[in-house]
Parts: structure tokens; sequence; C-alpha cells
């Protein structure tokens, strides 16, 4: 009697709640036909678009449902200030005590002890580069672990992996500014160059693998300027290029035919791959950027001074703006990217938009998220302060 009871009860309780859920989307309906009726009169296409968008947002699946996109939820302890990415469809993370890998749903999959004071952790599609940033040590991971490990005889300035396996190390070496070193994929070092004169932050290996891109300061000027140096892979400098005199551009964005992007808190400038300056465009802010398919960038920009809202624009390699997408009031943290599709990441909601700028899906926290990434197509993990959330896009 008891079951019987708690049955009806639990088809009354659901069918109330559909009931609710088709009266919401039934206003929804009624909300956006007037928001339609209103810019027919003349109400302006980014009023309309900011007013249907928040209808949107309060009424679509995403408000409904987020719990059920949500895959798994992982709880981590903040204090071990860790650091994570996704790779080959699994969830790495980072911390001061070692490294530890995921499924999906939550599984622990492998461990590996080790000490390290301040880890960082990059990938771009071919295993994944782990170092200890002011620390001598590197390990470059696969699926399955640690494949191999280098040590360094000074601090560890920065590191890549680019996508095809190839890694750079920039590390201090004393009377110089510093050391770059690359290693091939299978860990074996093929350049060294030591840098006497600017000051290195950056370094990689263009998708070519001929070149090696040199990123570092030059303060013999009256300001800091950006100095981009080009070296081949025994060593040899064949091209320099300064983006802007006294101006740091700290961001720069690789495409696969080795053209390429810089950009700071207020330039972005594209160069094709014999290093000739394309387009530039100036904004009051860039919040972030990332590449779309390998085709396009896609940059979170204010361009006006007297407002502190964000458009989000992709952008063609000729510099044409060929979508945007505008979430409301909303100030962006950050953007992720993977393949054609863009995580733009406003704190508590994440938008999914595609290289065009159409809103895919929305997803909402009470948490605020620190970043996002991608485990595929369909699949992402955002990551707050003290748990991993994985979702369905």
């Amino acid at each position: 009697m008891k079951n019987t009871e708690e049955k009806m009860s639990f088809w009354k309780k659901h069918k109330i709640l559909k009931t609710i859920i088709f009266i919401l989307l039934f206003i929804a309906i009624l909300l956006l036909a007037y928001a339609a009726y209103l810019k027919s009169g003349g109400l302006d296409a980014n009023t309309f678009e900011i007013i249907s968008g928040k209808i949107l947002k309060v009424f679509s699946r995403n408000a409904i449902d987020d719990e059920e996109r949500k895959i798994c939820e992982i709880s981590f302890e903040s204090k071990e200030k860790p650091e994570f990415t996704t790779y080959d469809n699994i969830i790495i993370k980072c911390t001061l005590y070692g490294i530890t890998s995921f499924d999906k749903k939550g599984n622990e999959l492998w461990s590996v002890t080790v000490k390290l004071d301040k880890p960082l952790v990059k990938t771009k599609g071919c295993n994944v580069l782990v170092y200890d940033f002011g620390g001598r040590q590197m390990f470059i991971l696969n699926s399955k672990g640690v494949e191999w490990e280098k040590s360094f005889d000074g601090d560890i300035i920065n590191a890549d992996i680019n996508k095809q396996g190839f890694v750079t190390v920039l590390h201090e070496l004393e009377d110089y500014k510093g050391i770059v070193k690359v290693f091939s994929p299978d860990g074996q070092e093929i350049f060294r160059r030591i840098i006497a004169n600017t000051f290195i932050f950056s370094g990689e290996v263009f998708p070519s693998g001929n070149t090696v891109v040199i990123h570092g300061i030059d303060i013999s000027g009256i300001g800091a300027t950006s100095h981009i140096e080009f070296t081949d892979l025994t060593g040899q400098p064949y091209a320099a290029l300064r983006p802007q005199e006294d101006i740091i551009f700290p961001f720069l964005f690789v495409f696969d035919d080795d053209s390429f992007i810089v950009a700071n808190d207020k330039t972005v400038i594209y160069f094709n791959k014999n290093r000739n300056k394309i387009w530039s465009n100036d904004y009051n802010k860039v919040y972030g950027a990332g590449i779309l398919n390998d085709k396009f960038l896609v940059a979170a920009v204010n361009s006006k001074e007297e407002s502190d809202s964000c458009v989000i624009e992709i952008i063609d390699r000729q510099g044409n703006t060929v979508g945007e997408f505008r979430p409301g009031d909303s100030m962006v943290s950050n953007i992720a990217a993977y393949k054609d599709i863009a995580a733009v990441n406003t704190g508590r909601e994440v938008y999914f938009i595609d290289s065009k700028g159409n809103l895919i899906s929305i997803y909402n926290t009470i948490s605020d998220i620190k970043e996002v990434h991608f485990l595929n197509r369909n699949e992402a993990v955002l990551i707050t302060l003290n748990s991993i959330y994985i979702i369905k896009i």
C-alpha cells in the first residue's frame, strides 16, 4: 500500500512539474512574439537581441535541465592549487603533490606522485605537458601516464607543446637572459639557443615543424617592446619582428599554415606565414581569444569606452567579422575553443557558440566558473573553486 501511494505521489508531482514547464514555455513564446512585434515597430536590433536573449536564457531548456546535462561532479581541495586540462577524452589534474587522471564519470584512471611547487599544464592535442613553473621538472603525459620527463639546471620560465608533440622549454641560465631548448615528440633534444639580449617569456615550434618562435621583451629603447625571433631547427635565427614599438603583446595564437596572431588587452594583429602584417584591430578592451577551426579568431572585446558590455567577434584571416554573439550585460572571464565551438565563460554561465556566432546552448551554475575545457564536441568540463562539472553541451 505504501509503495502504491509513493508511486502515485511521484507521478502526481511530475504531472504538476510538466504543467508548470508548459505554462512557462507558453509565456516565453508570448514574450518572444511581443519582442518580435516591438522589433517590427522600430525597436533596434541590439535591444531586441538582448530582450530575446534574456527570455531564452530564463525559459530555454538549459534553465530546465541543467542538472540532467551534468554527467558527473568531482570535488577537489582548492588548497592543493590544482591545474586542469583534458586530453583524449580524459581529465588530467596536477597538484602540489602529483598528477591524476579521471574519466568523465569521475573514476580515477592513474596517478603519479611528484612534488611540484607551481604546477602548470598545457596541451594542443598531442600529449600533455606538465611543468613546475619556477622549478626544474617537466613531464610529458599520454592517456596512460608519464611518457617521458626531463630535469633542468635552471628554473623553468615557460614551456609549450605544439600539435605535433614538439616541446619547447625556456629556463634560466647563469650570466644570460635564459636558454631555449626544443625536444622531439619522443624526448630527444634537437635544439638549444642561448638568449643574451632580450627577456624571453614564451616559445614554441610552429606547426610546419621548421621554425621555432621565441617571444621576448626588448628594453633597449624608450619603452618595453615585444621582440619575436624566428629560428630554424639548427638554432640559427633567420628573421625577427617587433609588432609595435613600445608595446608588449603577451599572447600569440598560431594557425596550421604558420600564420599567427599577436594580442594584448587592447590590440589584435594578424601576420601571414611570411610575417607580413595583414590587419590590426584596436579595442577598448580584449577579454579573451582563441582559434576556431583553424580559420577564425574568436575574441571577446569591448569597442566602446562608454560601455562595459562585451561582444564576441568571429574574425577571419582577412580581418572580416563573419559572426557576432552578445552575452547581454554579462562580462566575459575567458574563452575556450575546440574545433568549431567556443565556450564563452561569464563566471556563472557558459555560452557555447559556433564559428558563425550562433548560440548552441547555455549552462548555468551556482558556483563561479574559473575555466572551461572540452572532452569532445559534445561534452565539456567546467572548473569551479572546488569542483569539476562534466556536462553535455
